[in-house]
């Protein structure tokens, strides 16, 4: 096999990979944007220097 069939393979994977992963790294996203909004909300109410 060349390398380059390697290469259609993997790209393949990756696009199989990143539709499955989608719904999971929006989640994730979604999460860390919660905790950033809420560390700052806490940093402000806290009175702690931020």
């Amino acid at each position: 096999m060349s390398w380059q069939l390697y290469l259609l393979l993997a790209l393949a994977l990756l696009v199989i990979m990143a539709f499955k992963i989608t719904k999971v790294l929006a989640t994730i996203i979604i999460l860390s944007v919660l905790i950033v909004f809420v560390v700052a909300y806490f940093s402000k109410k806290g009175g702690r220097g931020g």
